[in-house]
Protein backbone atom coordinates (compact mmCIF):
# COMPACT_ATOMS: atom_id res chain seq x y z
CA UNK A 1 0.00 0.00 0.00
CA UNK A 2 1.56 3.28 -1.01
CA UNK A 3 1.96 6.28 1.24
CA UNK A 4 -0.82 8.30 -0.43
CA UNK A 5 -3.36 5.56 0.04
CA UNK A 6 -2.27 5.10 3.70
CA UNK A 7 -2.87 8.82 4.24
CA UNK A 8 -6.29 8.53 2.64
CA UNK A 9 -7.29 5.60 4.82
CA UNK A 10 -6.03 7.34 7.94
CA UNK A 11 -7.76 10.60 7.13
CA UNK A 12 -11.01 8.94 6.13
CA UNK A 13 -11.66 8.01 9.74
CA UNK A 14 -11.85 11.73 10.54
CA UNK A 15 -13.97 12.67 7.55
CA UNK A 16 -16.58 15.41 8.00
CA UNK A 17 -19.41 15.60 5.47
CA UNK A 18 -19.86 18.91 3.73
CA UNK A 19 -23.38 18.27 2.51
CA UNK A 20 -26.66 17.58 4.25
CA UNK A 21 -28.90 14.56 4.61
CA UNK A 22 -32.45 15.69 5.14
CA UNK A 23 -34.74 14.06 7.65
CA UNK A 24 -38.45 13.82 6.91
CA UNK A 25 -39.17 15.38 10.29
CA UNK A 26 -36.96 18.41 9.70
CA UNK A 27 -38.81 21.71 9.34
CA UNK A 28 -38.36 23.53 6.00
CA UNK A 29 -35.86 26.39 6.10
CA UNK A 30 -35.68 29.61 4.13
CA UNK A 31 -32.21 30.49 5.46
CA UNK A 32 -29.03 29.13 3.96
CA UNK A 33 -27.38 29.27 7.37
CA UNK A 34 -30.00 27.01 8.94
CA UNK A 35 -30.15 24.84 5.83
CA UNK A 36 -26.41 24.25 6.05
CA UNK A 37 -25.28 20.68 6.27
CA UNK A 38 -25.27 18.53 9.39
CA UNK A 39 -21.67 17.54 10.12
CA UNK A 40 -21.13 13.85 10.72
CA UNK A 41 -18.15 11.55 11.02
CA UNK A 42 -18.02 8.62 8.66
CA UNK A 43 -15.63 6.39 6.80
CA UNK A 44 -14.96 6.89 3.14
CA UNK A 45 -14.07 3.84 1.09
CA UNK A 46 -11.03 4.18 -1.16
CA UNK A 47 -10.43 1.78 -4.03
CA UNK A 48 -7.76 1.47 -6.64
CA UNK A 49 -8.41 1.82 -9.46
CA UNK A 50 -33.46 17.27 -28.10
CA UNK A 51 -33.21 20.93 -27.98
CA UNK A 52 -31.36 24.05 -29.09
CA UNK A 53 -29.78 24.56 -25.68
CA UNK A 54 -27.31 21.75 -26.24
CA UNK A 55 -23.67 22.65 -25.71
CA UNK A 56 -21.04 20.22 -27.00
CA UNK A 57 -17.56 19.72 -25.57
CA UNK A 58 -14.91 18.44 -27.95
CA UNK A 59 -12.53 15.86 -26.54
CA UNK A 60 -8.82 16.10 -27.17
CA UNK A 61 -5.95 13.96 -25.95
CA UNK A 62 -3.51 16.83 -26.31
CA UNK A 63 -2.63 19.10 -23.43
CA UNK A 64 -3.91 22.66 -23.64
CA UNK A 65 -1.05 25.07 -24.48
CA UNK A 66 0.35 27.08 -21.61
CA UNK A 67 -1.06 30.27 -23.16
CA UNK A 68 -4.61 28.96 -22.69
CA UNK A 69 -4.38 28.79 -18.92
CA UNK A 70 -6.76 31.23 -17.31
CA UNK A 71 -5.68 34.19 -15.27
CA UNK A 72 -6.83 34.36 -11.66
CA UNK A 73 -9.33 37.10 -12.56
CA UNK A 74 -10.81 34.78 -15.18
CA UNK A 75 -11.16 32.03 -12.56
CA UNK A 76 -12.96 34.58 -10.35
CA UNK A 77 -15.31 35.32 -13.23
CA UNK A 78 -16.11 31.62 -13.56
CA UNK A 79 -16.99 31.49 -9.86
CA UNK A 80 -19.34 34.45 -10.20
CA UNK A 81 -21.09 33.27 -13.37
CA UNK A 82 -20.89 29.47 -13.29
CA UNK A 83 -21.47 28.36 -9.69
CA UNK A 84 -25.05 28.01 -8.50
CA UNK A 85 -27.15 26.96 -5.56
CA UNK A 86 -30.73 25.72 -5.55
CA UNK A 87 -33.77 26.67 -3.53
CA UNK A 88 -35.14 23.12 -3.47
CA UNK A 89 -38.76 22.00 -3.36
CA UNK A 90 -39.25 18.49 -2.02
CA UNK A 91 -41.84 16.24 -0.43
CA UNK A 92 -40.37 17.29 2.93
CA UNK A 93 -40.70 21.01 2.18
CA UNK A 94 -38.49 23.78 0.80
CA UNK A 95 -34.86 24.27 1.76
CA UNK A 96 -31.65 25.94 0.56
CA UNK A 97 -28.58 23.77 0.34
CA UNK A 98 -25.48 23.00 -1.60
CA UNK A 99 -23.57 24.12 -4.65
CA UNK A 100 -24.12 23.12 -8.28
CA UNK A 101 -22.89 23.85 -11.79
CA UNK A 102 -24.06 23.36 -15.36
CA UNK A 103 -22.17 20.70 -17.29
CA UNK A 104 -21.12 21.67 -20.80
CA UNK A 105 -21.74 18.39 -22.59
CA UNK A 106 -23.79 16.77 -25.34
CA UNK A 107 -25.24 14.17 -22.93
CA UNK A 108 -29.02 13.99 -23.44
CA UNK A 109 -28.74 16.89 -25.89
CA UNK A 110 -29.24 19.69 -23.39
CA UNK A 111 -27.74 21.63 -20.49
CA UNK A 112 -27.66 19.68 -17.24
CA UNK A 113 -27.35 21.03 -13.70
CA UNK A 114 -25.12 18.74 -11.62
CA UNK A 115 -24.77 18.52 -7.83
CA UNK A 116 -24.25 16.09 -4.95
CA UNK A 117 -27.12 13.67 -4.34
CA UNK A 118 -26.66 13.57 -0.56
CA UNK A 119 -28.61 16.81 -0.16
CA UNK A 120 -31.61 15.01 -1.60
CA UNK A 121 -31.42 11.77 0.36
CA UNK A 122 -33.88 11.33 3.27
CA UNK A 123 -31.87 10.42 6.33
CA UNK A 124 -34.00 7.63 7.75
CA UNK A 125 -35.39 5.98 4.60
CA UNK A 126 -33.46 2.73 4.22
CA UNK A 127 -35.31 1.80 1.04
CA UNK A 128 -34.57 5.05 -0.80
CA UNK A 129 -32.55 4.74 -4.04
CA UNK A 130 -31.33 6.95 -6.85
CA UNK A 131 -34.47 6.06 -8.79
CA UNK A 132 -36.56 7.82 -6.10
CA UNK A 133 -34.93 11.25 -6.61
CA UNK A 134 -37.32 12.41 -9.40
CA UNK A 135 -40.32 11.82 -7.15
CA UNK A 136 -38.75 13.19 -3.96
CA UNK A 137 -37.64 16.49 -5.52
CA UNK A 138 -40.63 18.52 -6.71
CA UNK A 139 -38.79 21.46 -8.32
CA UNK A 140 -36.32 24.19 -7.52
CA UNK A 141 -35.15 27.73 -8.29
CA UNK A 142 -31.54 28.09 -9.44
CA UNK A 143 -29.61 30.99 -7.88
CA UNK A 144 -26.09 32.38 -8.17
CA UNK A 145 -23.98 30.96 -5.36
CA UNK A 146 -22.01 34.21 -4.93
CA UNK A 147 -24.96 36.55 -4.48
CA UNK A 148 -27.82 34.12 -3.86
CA UNK A 149 -29.81 36.07 -6.45
CA UNK A 150 -32.18 34.20 -8.83
CA UNK A 151 -30.77 33.31 -12.26
CA UNK A 152 -34.21 33.11 -13.86
CA UNK A 153 -33.79 29.36 -14.39
CA UNK A 154 -35.39 26.44 -12.57
CA UNK A 155 -35.39 22.64 -12.48
CA UNK A 156 -37.41 20.81 -15.14
CA UNK A 157 -36.69 17.06 -14.91
CA UNK A 158 -34.42 14.94 -12.74
CA UNK A 159 -32.22 12.31 -14.30
CA UNK A 160 -32.78 8.76 -13.12
CA UNK A 161 -29.33 7.68 -11.94
CA UNK A 162 -30.02 4.22 -10.62
CA UNK A 163 -26.74 3.63 -8.77
CA UNK A 164 -26.58 7.10 -7.16
CA UNK A 165 -25.77 6.93 -3.46
CA UNK A 166 -24.73 9.54 -0.89
CA UNK A 167 -21.39 9.94 0.87
CA UNK A 168 -19.47 7.88 1.93
CA UNK A 169 -19.78 6.52 -1.62
CA UNK A 170 -17.83 9.40 -3.15
CA UNK A 171 -17.84 7.86 -6.63
CA UNK A 172 -21.66 7.51 -6.69
CA UNK A 173 -22.75 10.78 -5.11
CA UNK A 174 -24.27 12.62 -8.08
CA UNK A 175 -27.63 14.12 -9.07
CA UNK A 176 -28.45 15.90 -12.33
CA UNK A 177 -31.40 17.86 -13.72
CA UNK A 178 -32.61 19.39 -16.97
CA UNK A 179 -33.60 23.02 -16.59
CA UNK A 180 -36.05 25.68 -17.72
CA UNK A 181 -34.33 28.86 -18.86
CA UNK A 182 -31.06 27.11 -19.65
CA UNK A 183 -29.91 29.87 -22.00
CA UNK A 184 -29.54 32.10 -18.95
CA UNK A 185 -26.98 29.77 -17.37
CA UNK A 186 -23.25 29.57 -18.06
CA UNK A 187 -21.80 26.10 -18.41
CA UNK A 188 -18.39 24.64 -17.57
CA UNK A 189 -16.45 22.22 -19.72
CA UNK A 190 -15.34 18.91 -18.26
CA UNK A 191 -11.58 18.36 -18.26
CA UNK A 192 -9.90 16.38 -21.02
CA UNK A 193 -6.60 16.47 -19.11
CA UNK A 194 -5.42 13.85 -16.65
CA UNK A 195 -5.11 15.17 -13.10
CA UNK A 196 -1.54 14.86 -11.85
CA UNK A 197 -0.23 15.22 -8.32
CA UNK A 198 0.46 18.87 -7.42
CA UNK A 199 -1.72 20.25 -10.24
CA UNK A 200 -3.15 23.62 -9.19
CA UNK A 201 -6.92 23.38 -8.63
CA UNK A 202 -9.67 25.81 -7.62
CA UNK A 203 -12.87 25.16 -5.70
CA UNK A 204 -15.63 27.52 -6.87
CA UNK A 205 -18.12 27.81 -4.00
CA UNK A 206 -19.57 30.09 -1.35
CA UNK A 207 -18.57 28.43 1.92
CA UNK A 208 -21.17 28.89 4.62
CA UNK A 209 -19.37 27.69 7.73
CA UNK A 210 -15.92 29.20 7.97
CA UNK A 211 -14.28 32.16 9.66
CA UNK A 212 -12.59 33.33 6.47
CA UNK A 213 -15.00 33.43 3.54
CA UNK A 214 -13.52 34.51 0.22
CA UNK A 215 -15.88 37.02 -1.34
CA UNK A 216 -14.71 35.96 -4.79
CA UNK A 217 -15.82 32.36 -4.04
CA UNK A 218 -12.45 30.95 -5.17
CA UNK A 219 -10.46 28.58 -2.93
CA UNK A 220 -7.07 27.42 -4.18
CA UNK A 221 -5.44 24.06 -3.66
CA UNK A 222 -3.54 21.25 -5.35
CA UNK A 223 -4.24 17.68 -6.42
CA UNK A 224 -2.94 14.75 -4.38
CA UNK A 225 -4.26 11.76 -6.33
CA UNK A 226 -7.06 10.57 -8.60
CA UNK A 227 -7.94 6.97 -7.71
CA UNK A 228 -10.86 5.52 -9.60
CA UNK A 229 -13.75 7.95 -9.23
CA UNK A 230 -12.30 9.65 -6.16
CA UNK A 231 -10.21 12.80 -6.48
CA UNK A 232 -8.13 13.76 -3.46
CA UNK A 233 -6.87 17.32 -3.04
CA UNK A 234 -5.56 19.72 -0.44
CA UNK A 235 -6.82 23.27 -0.23
CA UNK A 236 -4.34 25.97 0.74
CA UNK A 237 -6.17 26.14 4.04
CA UNK A 238 -8.58 23.59 5.45
CA UNK A 239 -11.74 25.64 5.09
CA UNK A 240 -15.03 24.74 6.71
CA UNK A 241 -16.75 23.41 3.59
CA UNK A 242 -20.37 23.30 4.74
CA UNK A 243 -22.63 23.97 1.78
CA UNK A 244 -19.89 23.45 -0.82
CA UNK A 245 -20.72 19.85 -1.73
CA UNK A 246 -21.49 19.63 -5.43
CA UNK A 247 -19.27 22.64 -6.10
CA UNK A 248 -17.09 22.48 -9.21
CA UNK A 249 -13.36 21.98 -8.84
CA UNK A 250 -11.58 23.35 -11.90
CA UNK A 251 -8.04 23.20 -13.22
CA UNK A 252 -6.01 26.13 -14.54
CA UNK A 253 -7.83 25.91 -17.88
CA UNK A 254 -11.21 26.44 -16.19
CA UNK A 255 -12.29 22.86 -16.83
CA UNK A 256 -14.09 20.76 -14.21
CA UNK A 257 -11.97 17.90 -12.85
CA UNK A 258 -14.38 17.00 -10.06
CA UNK A 259 -17.05 18.18 -7.66
CA UNK A 260 -16.52 18.57 -3.95
CA UNK A 261 -18.05 15.99 -1.61
CA UNK A 262 -16.43 16.13 1.81
CA UNK A 263 -13.39 17.17 3.81
CA UNK A 264 -11.46 16.61 7.02
CA UNK A 265 -8.58 18.34 8.78
CA UNK A 266 -6.12 17.34 6.05
CA UNK A 267 -7.79 16.48 2.78
CA UNK A 268 -10.71 17.48 0.59
CA UNK A 269 -12.54 14.69 -1.21
CA UNK A 270 -14.19 15.01 -4.62
CA UNK A 271 -16.08 12.95 -7.18
CA UNK A 272 -13.96 12.98 -10.34
CA UNK A 273 -15.53 14.33 -13.52
CA UNK A 274 -14.93 11.25 -15.68
CA UNK A 275 -16.71 9.15 -13.04
CA UNK A 276 -19.88 11.22 -12.66
CA UNK A 277 -20.01 11.73 -16.44
CA UNK A 278 -20.26 7.96 -16.95
CA UNK A 279 -23.15 7.76 -14.49
CA UNK A 280 -24.96 10.63 -16.20
CA UNK A 281 -24.40 9.06 -19.62
CA UNK A 282 -26.02 5.84 -18.37
CA UNK A 283 -29.04 7.69 -16.93
CA UNK A 284 -32.46 8.50 -18.34
CA UNK A 285 -34.49 11.69 -18.09
CA UNK A 286 -37.45 11.18 -15.78
CA UNK A 287 -40.94 11.58 -17.23
CA UNK A 288 -41.86 13.60 -14.13
CA UNK A 289 -41.80 17.28 -15.15
CA UNK A 290 -41.66 19.95 -12.46
CA UNK A 291 -43.70 23.18 -12.64
CA UNK A 292 -41.84 26.09 -14.21
CA UNK A 293 -40.85 28.82 -11.77
CA UNK A 294 -42.32 32.21 -12.66
CA UNK A 295 -38.91 33.67 -13.48
CA UNK A 296 -37.82 30.74 -15.67
CA UNK A 297 -38.87 31.80 -19.14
Amino acid sequence: MNSIKMLVLFSAALLTLTGCSLSASKEPSESKETAASISETTTVKTETPQNSEASVTETSSEQTPEAEKLSFSEIEELAAKCSYTVHWHSKDGDFDAGTAFVMDSEVHGRKLLVTAVHYLWPENDAGFTGEDIPGYVTGGEIRYVKTFEPTGASLKNALVIKDARPVPDLDKDVAAFTVYGGKKLHSLKLSTHKVEADDKLFLLANLWDTDDIHENCVYEGKAVSDIGGELLLMLDKQWGCTGASGGPIVNEYGEVVGMLMAGNEIFTFAHSSDSFLKQIEASEISDITYPKEASAN
